[in-house]
């Protein structure tokens, strides 16, 4: 078993790990302008890989849908525990409603989808990218309502959705699976060259993100918040595999992909809406270094 996890840790795991400290090691060295790549991935770099890995895969529309019901699912799941927690706990409003972000959101971009494509290779990328996307809505809609629980407006952030390239390239990309529709290689040749620099760029964004990022105040409730997002919604992602009927690839990726850490977007949303922002980019230092030991014995179970 302890051989297995090294191989798991080494080949799956490290390699995300190596380039997140380059981006991390840049950050300190150039003090780059992190909006601006962040803009690049979200505009550019994700809707092209997102577009050329739906339009060229091969899986079955069903074993797709069956992904994003999936990534609702262990979302809605997580957050009912969280919330049900937060009250057991007695926790404020606004102390309550950033642990439940910190339990729930996956990092399924910039972290997941360099896991999956170590260790599943590009088809489990494939399957990857409809989480990615499911989740980015969730965030944008059921992540934007925890956060303004305390505080502010979640329709302003429910309307940011829509503008979302991601969105748009996903519906076009399925539009284009239903009727058979393949695009020429003159448009599918240089868009699939910007999506297959997504993956780099989005962990080296996250390294200079964690470049910027310090564990701060209520560190009490940053650990029990990456304790939940780490381990118990790992535990309900296995759960869930069994009651969707998951197996084999879909399984391994769905249940990957729920167990990465707390996203970044999740500090965004708790400092718009002023809900205690410093715990949830606490709980993505913790949960992003705690990744390396979880994530191993995940894969590792599901090898």
């Amino acid at each position: 078993m302890l051989e297995l996890l090294l191989r798991v840790l080494v080949n799956n795991i490290l390699p995300a790990f190596v380039v997140i400290g380059v981006g991390f090691v840049l950050d300190r060295a150039l003090k780059p302008h992190i909006p601006t790549i962040s803009r690049l991935a979200l505009y550019a770099l994700s809707p092209c890989l997102g577009f050329t890995m739906l339009v060229n895969s091969e899986l079955e529309s069903s074993q797709l849908t069956l992904v994003a019901g999936f990534a609702v699912a262990a979302a809605l799941v997580m957050v009912v525990i969280s919330l049900l927690t937060a009250r057991a706990a007695r926790l404020d409003r606004a102390t309550g409603s950033s642990f439940t972000l910190a339990s729930t959101m996956v990092n399924s971009g910039n972290f997941g989808l360099s896991v999956i494509l170590f260790a599943y290779g590009e088809e489990g990328l494939q399957l990857a990218v409809i989480y990615f996307v499911t989740s980015a809505v969730l965030a944008n809609t059921i992540g934007a309502f925890i956060a303004s629980r305390s505080n502010g407006s979640w329709l302003q952030s429910l309307r940011g959705v829509l503008r979302l390239p991601l969105i748009y390239a996903t519906l076009l990309a399925i539009i284009f699976r239903l009727i058979g529709y393949v695009p020429p290689q003159v448009i599918m040749r240089p868009l699939e060259t910007i999506g297959q620099a997504a993956v780099p760029v989005l962990l080296l964004m996250l390294g200079m993100q964690l470049s910027r990022s310090q564990v701060q105040e209520n560190l009490g409730v940053s650990a029990l918040a990456t304790v939940y997002k780490l381990v118990v919604m790992s535990l309900v992602a296995f759960g869930l595999a069994e009651v969707f009927g998951l197996t084999g690839l879909a399984r391994q990726v769905c249940i990957v992909e729920s167990s990465t850490p707390t996203a970044v977007t999740a500090v965004l949303l708790a400092t718009e809406f002023k809900s205690r922002p410093q715990i949830v980019a606490s709980t993505v230092m913790l949960s992003t270094l705690g990744a390396a030991l979880t994530l191993t014995v995940v894969i590792a179970l599901l090898a």
